[in-house]
This record gives C-alpha cells, structure tokens and sequence, in this order.
C-alpha cells in the first residue's frame, strides 16, 4: 500500500493538469488579493475617535446580552417569554472600534469572509483535479494496465483517493497560509491590523481547518463520481447538472415564487455554510428578499451530512470498482 500511495503521489503531482489547476487557483487568489490593495485605506483620526466612542456602549451591550445568556443556560435567570438566544451564547465577536470603522479592508473584520471563498475555490479545484487524475487512468486503459502489475482492486482505488486527498488537504494549506500572510501585509500596509486575541487566532485556525476539510471532501466527490462513470466527463457532467439544476435552480425558483426555500434542508451548500460558519439560523440564511428559511443546523450537523455523503458517493465507487471488471 506505501508503494502505491508514493506511486500515485509522484503520478498526481507529475500531471499537467495538476500543474495548471494550481497555477489558476494561485492566479485567482493573487488577483483577489491584489483587488483588496485597491479597496484598503487608513481611517482618519476622527474617524478612529468616533468609532471608538461608538464601540463603548455596543460593547457594553454585548457583555450583557453574553452574561444574561450565559446565567439563564446554567440556570441562574429564567428568559424572558418569546427570548430567543443564541447557540452557546454566540453573539458573534465583540465590537470594537475596528469592526465599526467604515474603510476598505481590514483582515481582522473581514478574515471570515475571505476563508469562506478560499473553501469555495479549493472545493471546485478539488473537486476537478480529482476528478480528471482517475477518470483519464479509466478512460485511457491506464487502469487496467495498472491492475496487471497490482491486482489488488480495492488497494490501487483506495492509494488513489489518498494521494488525491493529501495532495489537495497540502496545496490548500500551503495556499491558505500564504494567502493570510498577504493579507497581513496588506493590511498592516494600510494601517489596519488591529490585535486579534489569542482566541480569535485559535478561531481562525480552526476555520482554516474547515476549509481544507470541504477542499479535501469535494475531492473525494469529484474522485468517486468520475470512478463510477469510469470518465472525467462524467465528474464534470454530474457536477454541473447538480449545481446548475439543484443549487442555483431551486434557489432561484423558490425566491421567484415568494415562499419558504423547502429545499434548502436538502442542498450539500446549506450544511457547507453551517461547516464554515459555526451554524446558520433562520435570520442569518435568507437567499434572498423574497425567500424566507426555516433552516437550521449546527457546525457539528454539517460536517456530518458533507461526511456522510462524501462517505456514501466513495462507498459505491469501490464497490463498483470490484464488482465490475476493469477494461
């Protein structure tokens, strides 16, 4: 099994598809990152001192709202009728004047944002990379010439999925931590680092980690399908329908008939947005004006279902590989 996981690893990174596909992503967050430069100022004295005085009795606001919370879920307070709180008291990061200062970019405000849109091109580039490293060894015969030297089915499948998952879990961590050290320059360019708490840095570890966990499950989506269609096409075809027909479709035909989005509980971006955000509620998910969600679901609840399904779609893709043969 070593053998053939260094074996695939030298194949995948030896490909020129993979070659460009990490030559577009870098280019697509290069131009992303030079786009923040152009936006990114530094705030004047008066506005530092009104965001300041602005920050005081939001704050101040925040700590109470947080302690009333945190006594009435340990049983200390009693909540008032019809009083909603939130998940674990999270009221989101506590305001300050950085996050009420209305300038370009500020990474300590904005990092959220940022890291959601790296998951969401890790993902896709995952998922087509993945997709076109098995589907050509089906497509040109490699695979069955490969089963000749090692007839193990289930072994040479599974050394594939694993140098494609490593090779995609490394490059989007190597991208990621670039990509937040540019920011770091651009923002302390600009004037606008501000001191994140050792909190907020373990925070944005932990959601680093949950963009290369969707990179690296949209690269095993784009594996399976395209072992089980035997093509890269197939991938491609079964990825574009979904989304065209599925994610962008039933939004568009919910918010255009003015009704509650009843397919949201059943679309995989619902429970990536719950993954990378920590949860989503119904006030903080709507599509659109006039869509209205009842959705809801806890971080742990959507990086469960993205398992379970990732975990499903390569189930079917080994047991197709050794029911079938292999021509």
């Amino acid at each position: 099994m070593t053998q053939l996981f260094a074996a695939e690893w030298s194949r995948l990174f030896s490909r020129r598809i993979s070659l460009v596909t990490a030559v577009l992503v870098g280019t697509m967050l290069l131009f992303i990152t030079f786009g923040f430069t152009l936006t990114g100022s530094s705030p004047t004295q008066a506005e530092v001192a009104e965001a300041e005085q602005r920050a005081v009795p939001l704050a101040q606001l925040w700590d109470q709202r947080s302690e009333h919370c945190s006594r009435v879920q340990s049983g200390l307070e009693q909540a008032a009728p019809g009083e909603d709180l939130p998940r674990d008291c999270d009221y989101g990061p506590r305001p300050t004047a950085d996050s009420l200062l209305d300038y370009g970019f500020s990474f300590h405000r904005q990092w959220p944002s940022l890291y959601y849109g790296a998951a969401v091109i890790f993902a896709l580039a995952g998922f087509v990379l993945a997709a076109s490293f098995v589907g050509v060894e089906w497509s040109s015969g490699g695979m069955a010439s490969l089963l000749l030297w090692a007839p193990r089915r289930g072994s040479v499948l599974a050394a594939k999925l694993l140098a494609a998952l490593a090779g995609v879990g490394l490059l989007s961590l190597v991208y990621l931590t670039l990509w937040t050290g540019a920011f770091l320059a651009i923002s302390a360019g600009n004037g606008t680092v501000s001191q994140m708490t050792a909190s907020e840095f373990g925070s944005m570890t932990l959601a680093a980690l949950r963009v290369v966990f969707l990179a690296m499950a949209g690269t095993a989506l784009g594996f399976s399908v395209a072992s089980i269609g035997r093509h890269t096409s197939a991938a491609l075809g079964v990825g574009i329908t979904y989304l065209l027909l599925w994610e962008f479709g039933s939004t568009v035909a919910f918010t255009v008939v003015e009704t509650v989005d009843y397919a949201e509980p059943y679309r995989l971006s619902s429970y990536a947005r719950a993954w990378l955000s920590k949860g989503v509620s119904p006030d903080e998910n709507r599509v659109g004006a006039a869509a209205r969600s009842t959705f809801h679901a806890n971080w742990e609840t959507g990086g469960l279902v993205i398992t379970v399904v990732t975990a499903a779609v390569a189930a079917a893709a080994f047991l197709a590989m050794r029911r079938r043969d292999a021509r």
